[in-house]
Formats: C-alpha cells, sequence, structure tokens
C-alpha cells in the first residue's frame, strides 16, 4: 500500500468510514458513501468515490464477515479490514462523562475527519477506570454522543436523542433508528439523565448496544434496545 504525502497525513485534512460487511456484503454502504462525500466537500476534496472498487476489495477478501474502513485525503483512497468485534457480543456499556468539552462551534466535529485522536484518547482514558466509552457533554453541558456512538435515552416507552446542533456525528445508524422508530430529537442535559428509564449507544459495527450504567447513574431497563436488536438481526447484526 502507497501512502501519499498530501495534507491528509500532514494535518489529518480527510475523511474515513467504517462499514459493516457481513456474508460479502457492504451494510448501508449508500448512506455511508453519501455522508463520506459530504464531508469531503466540506473539506474541498474533489476526489470520486468509486464504488467499484470498494465491491471488488470486498469480493477479493478471504473473509466474508469484517471492519471495512474507508480513508479519502486529497491523493489518497485507501480500503483497509479488520476484525468485527461486536460479532456475537452483546455486553451492556458502562460510560464515564469525559472531562473535555465538545465545542459545539466547531465545524469538524460534524464529520468522521481524520482528525479523530481526541476521540481515541478519551476512549482509552475511560477504559483505564474501567468503563467501556466516554460519553462527552458540549460547553453547555448538554449531552453529544460518546467517543464512538450516538446515544439514546428512554423514558416511559419514549426515545429521545439529542439535537446534531448540539455537537455530535450524524451516524448512519442513527439516522436508521430515527427513520424507523419514533424518537424525539431534543437537548439533552447531563442532570436530566437520571429521569431516564433506560440507555442505548449505535454505530454502524455494533447496530445498538444497551448502557447500564453513566457514572454513577444505573439504567435498568432495556426493552427498547432489545426490540430494535431483534429488528436489526434481519440486516446481519
Amino acid at each position: 500500500m502507497k501512502i501519499e504525502f498530501d495534507d491528509g497525513y500532514s494535518f489529518g485534512k480527510g475523511a474515513f468510514e467504517t462499514i459493516k460487511v457481513v456474508d460479502g456484503r457492504p451494510l448501508f454502504l449508500e448512506r455511508h458513501l453519501e455522508r463520506l462525500k459530504k464531508s469531503l466537500e466540506f473539506f474541498g476534496i474533489s476526489r470520486k468515490i468509486e464504488e467499484e472498487k470498494i465491491l471488488e476489495y470486498i469480493k477479493s477478501s478471504d473473509d466474508k464477515n469484517f471492519a471495512l474502513k474507508l480513508i479519502v485525503s486529497d491523493k489518497n483512497f485507501i480500503l483497509t479490514s479488520r476484525a468485527d468485534n461486536y460479532r456475537g457480543d452483546n455486553k451492556r456499556f458502562k460510560l464515564i462523562v469525559a472531562e473535555v468539552r465538545r465545542n459545539s462551534s466547531s465545524k469538524m466535529i460534524y464529520h468522521k475527519s481524520l482528525s479523530y485522536y481526541e476521540n481515541i484518547m478519551e476512549h482509552r482514558l475511560a477504559s483505564d477506570k474501567g468503563y467501556d466509552s466516554a460519553l462527552f457533554i458540549n460547553e453547555r453541558g448538554e449531552v453529544c454522543e460518546t467517543s464512538f456512538a450516538n446515544i439514546f435515552f428512554v423514558r416511559d416507552g419514549e426515545i429521545f436523542t439529542p439535537v446534531i446542533s448540539s455537537g455530535l456525528l450524524q451516524g448512519t445508524m442513527r439516522d436508521f433508528i430515527i427513520e424507523n422508530y419514533q424518537v424525539k430529537e431534543e437537548i439533552i442535559y447531563l442532570d436530566d439523565l437520571k429521569n431516564f428509564d433506560e440507555a442505548f449507544i449505535s454505530n454502524s459495527l455494533m447496530g445498538v448496544r444497551n448502557v447500564s450504567l453513566i457514572n454513577d447513574i444505573i439504567f435498568n431497563e432495556e426493552d427498547k434496545t432489545n426490540l430494535i436488536q431483534v429488528d436489526l438481526k434481519k440486516y446481519g447484526f
């Protein structure tokens, strides 16, 4: 693999997507490519994404179940794969609120940019403290997302999720859930969390996973999580 030295390598100018491949099928490929195109427009990268190359890469892979990563910058279009660690795993997640605050006015956080290390670092810090991931809140105390997933809450059978403007990525699985279930997008403050019965997170690899704990707030319910998980099985999650 040859990597060109460009602003993506030097400064993180570029975007990536991570796609779940099941039995040789890239799940929600069109959703991922549409978001990637929007991010490339944001960065001013005029590069055509050739879907045929993606499909050929998957076809040529010995493994038919994996996580596919697309990395795009001015001079690079890179395809890599790794194990899908969520296959066969349905653990409940424990989250801790990150000390760093999200800047909702930053345009970068609304894209899966190559400047992603803050998420990785906060995830590792959470892991070092015995948690599974970090939960970001913004400068106004509004809940955003975790270090690698969008987040949803349930109260009296209703599903809620933070509004995009709080400072979070518009995830492909988040979009799918909003389109297929009754979901209210609202500003959710950290102090509101104790009023919810259930919490779950979502991304394109895991589908959805239940959250059992955020800091010292315990969530006992799993009904909505289980419902969505059953529905997602037909796609391969």
